[in-house]
């Protein structure tokens, strides 16, 4: 039986809807004059959006948003569409949309109804591994729009820089994706799965990418059915540039090692054979240098091997005449003992020899190079000349460098976070014992006095615990691009002085002296409180780290017209000039060891530095081993139209904020 619900708004007005159970709602949004006015708790499960994002947002605006033109659907009521919608998250839902006429002037309803085991997730669960793996480029286009509904990143590294991000390609078809795509053998291949429903693979597929230049793929198309019809169609592509590129080089090799074999029968063809030998080297993309044998006299060498040599040797003039000159001339441009061992076995073994990884530092920049010694042998075997071809190898040197101190930086950090974990988690657990043996032994009140202050001792190692998660867990939103700051206007002498007032008993009661001063009463910007709040405050926190009781500790706000100035500055121990480059950096300490006398995990000041960046500010330090540091924030000074005043409400209290940034320090 059909039941009819009516829905009241909340602006006034309702509407009915229809529903096979009185336990089911369908999802549905409401609008007025093309404005969207009410959307129900399903429609909100359903696309994972917030009522404050939807409401009060044009028709059109929601339809961007959930990548489903809903506009023209206005016009075509008491119908039903089906199509795909995304959620917030990207996830491709398969739904029917009917449009029926409200209650009010000029008002509509849109119902969703999500088709039943449509989901990816669920009916594709075989190919979810490749997705996460993001070993080869895999996505799923719908039949027969071919409408990109998942794509992980190594795919979308496959389409042009506009769409390389999710959020701009899922939704999309194919003809925008993929750059170039309409009238190209892509279309003609996709049109062919889609006519015939077998799968396609194409092997070493050329694509012209406007960024990238030429490359080739391996690439296949698979139809997938749901009951007897093509649903999907899933993409497969793997980048083979490199194996393409070296099969056509050995093809050139072998091309010119066959032409020189036949050229070997008579003299005039061993003539022909160097003359093109010749002309090869000269337009070859690696340096070359041919030398005669057994003297070792230079027959030619082309300009990118000139190029070389003037790099490595600045003061070599290229315009100089070096040929018939012999390998020693050639060598002392180089490294003569290396190069001369090298080609001392080629002339003995008659077999390749290879001088990998030389080093050179040139206008400060390294350079590393693969030398191979190829001898170039006669029908008799003896060599007749000796090849000398030069590969520049620094992005993968350089690469291989670069990640092994990554992977270390990374390893190091891990292994302070675990011990920086483990410390508040042990004394959490031994208190929790021993609270255990008092219940156990009837003694809670006899050790009335004790409990509480392992209750003080619970409670601060639970704020170490907090710090350290809210650092890790925001730095991680960061890097993703989640982090948002909910900008205000507000007065940042009185938040910055309100902020040092408040620690003043912690510090008074370090033997501190901590000071505010300023050079204007009153300034008004934009900023996010919560956030300048925890940058303060971890940057007051780090200088009472390390102080000692006496010494003085000053925060600083300036006016400097287009921007403003906070800083920090203590008489402490200070920093070592040769530490002042990486304490910003996420994956590094000065201190490495597990015994540092200041507790903490060594990434608050990363976190202060992305904060202040998200403000488009800036933040410095000045430093001097033994009489202490100094840290400046610079903020732009601007005001914002449309204000966040999410922090008045929800942040927690002041209290609570300073016993968390302060946590390792606190006692």
């Amino acid at each position: 039986m059909v039941t009819y619900i009516r829905i009241e708004l909340m602006g006034g007005g309702y509407f009915m809807i229809n529903t096979f159970s009185e336990t089911i709602i369908v999802p549905y949004l409401y609008s007025c004059t093309n404005i969207v006015t009410e959307v129900n708790k399903e429609f909100l499960d359903l696309t994972e959006y917030t009522w404050s994002e939807l409401v009060g947002k044009s028709i059109k605006e929601v339809g961007n948003m959930l990548k489903f033109n809903l506009y023209p659907l206005e016009y075509k009521l008491n119908n039903k569409y089906s199509g795909y919608i995304f959620t917030k998250f990207l996830n491709a839902l398969e739904v029917d949309i009917s449009i029926s006429i409200g209650s009010e002037t000029n008002s509509k309803l849109y119902t969703f109804v999500e088709k039943p085991n449509s989901r990816l997730n669920d009916k594709l669960i075989f190919v979810e591994q490749m997705f996460i793996d993001n070993i080869s480029g895999v996505a799923i286009y719908s039949v027969p729009d071919l409408i990109l509904l998942k794509a992980n990143q190594k795919y979308l590294n496959f389409a042009y820089s506009n769409y390389n991000k999710e959020e701009n390609s899922i939704g999309k078809p194919i003809s925008e994706v993929i750059t170039g795509f309409a009238g190209t053998p892509a279309e003609v291949i996709f049109n062919s799965v889609l006519i015939s429903q077998k799968a396609n693979y194409v092997r070493e597929f050329e694509f012209d990418n406007i960024s990238k230049g030429k490359t080739y793929w391996d690439s296949t198309q698979t139809p997938i059915f749901d009951n007897g019809r093509m649903k999907y169609i899933f993409h497969t592509a793997v980048e083979v540039t490199q194996r393409v590129l070296k099969n056509q080089n050995i093809k050139i090799q072998n091309k010119i090692i066959s032409h020189q074999n036949e050229c070997l029968e008579h003299e005039e063809a061993i003539k022909r054979r160097f003359e093109i030998l010749r002309r090869v080297i000269n337009t070859f993309d690696l340096p070359v240098v041919r030398l005669s044998c057994p003297d070792l006299k230079i027959i030619a060498i082309n300009k990118k091997a000139l190029n070389t040599i003037n790099l490595i040797k600045p003061e070599f003039i290229p315009n100089t005449n070096i040929k018939n000159n012999t390998m020693k001339f050639l060598l002392g441009l180089l490294r003569t003992t290396e190069y001369d061992r090298r080609i001392s076995g080629v002339l003995k073994e008659k077999k390749t020899k290879y001088l990998n990884k030389q080093h050179y530092i040139i206008d400060g920049n390294e350079l590393y190079f693969n030398i191979i010694f190829e001898p170039v042998l006669e029908v008799n075997g003896e060599i007749q000349e000796i090849l000398i071809l030069v590969i520049d190898v620094t992005p993968e040197i350089k690469s291989n460098i670069n990640m092994k101190e990554v992977l270390k930086s990374q390893g190091e950090f891990l292994v302070n976070i675990s011990h920086e974990l483990k410390t508040p988690l042990n004394v959490i657990f031994a208190t929790a014992q021993l609270f255990n043996v008092y219940c156990e032994s009837g003694s809670l009140d006899d050790n009335k006095n004790s409990i509480i202050k392992y209750i003080d001792s619970i409670k601060q190692n639970s704020y170490r615990l907090s710090k350290m998660i809210n650092n890790i867990v925001d730095l991680s939103k960061i890097e993703a691009g989640f982090f948002k700051l909910n900008l205000s206007n507000n007065d940042i002498v009185k938040f910055v002085e309100d902020i040092v007032l408040s620690v003043t008993n912690f510090t008074d009661s370090k033997g501190l002296n901590i000071i505010f001063d300023t050079n204007t009463e009153e300034k008004t910007i934009a900023y996010d409180p919560e956030k300048i709040e925890r940058v303060v405050l971890n940057l007051i926190s780090n200088a009472i780290k390390f102080s000692d009781a006496g010494n003085e500790i000053l925060v600083n706000v300036n006016d400097k017209n287009e921007f403003i100035e906070i800083s920090v500055k203590d008489t402490g121990i200070g920093i070592e000039k040769k530490y002042l480059d990486m304490i910003f950096d996420r994956f590094k300490q000065v201190d490495k060891s597990l015994s540092r006398n200041a507790e903490g995990t060594g990434i608050g000041l990363s976190l202060v530095k992305s904060i202040v960046e998200l403000h488009d500010g800036t933040i410095k330090v000045e430093s001097q081993y033994g009489t202490g540091s100094k840290f400046t924030v610079s903020i732009p000074s601007r005001n914002v139209s449309n204000e966040n005043r999410i922090y008045n409400s929800e942040v927690r209290g002041k209290d609570q904020s300073i016993r968390v940034e302060l946590s390792d320090v606190y006692s």
